[in-house]
């Protein structure tokens, strides 16, 4: 039996998002104190790689994903954080996005990309 390289798998999808996507930042504000009394620090841009795609209507149910919402395929390669939902994604055009949802893509403990659900 072949054992599937995930790892070429990740190598191809960080070619082609790099080839189709843009560049911009997963901006992280870390947060220090206690989680009754947080204080924000300074802003941190990693940069990222990703394409930004619209939801299909059938996706859409007004409630978990709105029709404003946008699908964002995001390349691992030199990511050097994991997103989350309290990250904010900045496109190269400057535009910005929350993070709602992040659902990596790992099949047999090895991420090849990020799908991410991100809203204006």
């Amino acid at each position: 039996m072949a054992v599937f390289d995930y790892g070429e798998m990740q190598d191809l999808a960080d070619e082609l998002l790099t080839e189709f996507g843009q560049s911009g930042y997963v901006r992280r504000t870390p947060q220090t104190g206690t989680a009754y009394s947080p204080t924000d620090g300074t802003p941190v841009n990693h940069a990222a790689t990703f394409a930004v795609i619209d939801y299909s209507n059938r996706d859409i149910d007004g409630t978990r994903i709105l029709a404003t919402d946008k699908r964002v395929l995001m390349a691992v390669g030199t990511l050097t954080i994991t997103p989350s939902p309290s990250d904010l994604l900045i496109e190269a055009s400057g535009g910005v996005y929350k993070i709602v949802r992040v659902a990596p893509f790992d099949p047999a403990g090895t991420p090849t990309h990020y799908e991410i659900q991100a809203r204006r």
